[in-house]
């Protein structure tokens, strides 16, 4: 994960990353190892990656607002079309983007 900054660009508008790198982690989904399918993995430099409790907000964060399976790739504006074309958004996210429309609008 990378911090965001708002000025130090052209952009004037939203957010970007810049270089600092905030922490690691992985996203693994496996349904025969973990409950649910999937886990979250915490890695700081050579030491083993240890797992993210369950509880972590993240879990929560993913499973209600991710918009395919528990991986947020409306955020990869290459991916999300081939989502779409293949029907894979979830309810969830398609709820969250015709709210999102609402406001916009």
């Amino acid at each position: 994960m990378r911090s965001s900054s708002a000025k130090g660009s052209i952009n004037h508008r939203g957010h970007f990353q810049n270089g600092d790198i905030q922490g690691i982690e992985v996203h693994v989904k496996d349904a025969a190892r973990f409950d649910g399918g999937w886990a979250f993995f915490d890695v700081q430099g050579n030491v083993p990656a240890a797992k993210l409790p369950m509880t972590a907000a993240c879990y929560a964060c993913h499973r209600d607002h991710a918009a395919v399976g528990t991986t947020f790739v409306q955020f990869y504006p290459t991916l999300l079309p081939i989502a779409r074309q293949h029907a894979t958004l979830s309810a969830s996210y398609l709820k969250d983007e015709a709210d999102l429309a609402k406001t916009v609008h």
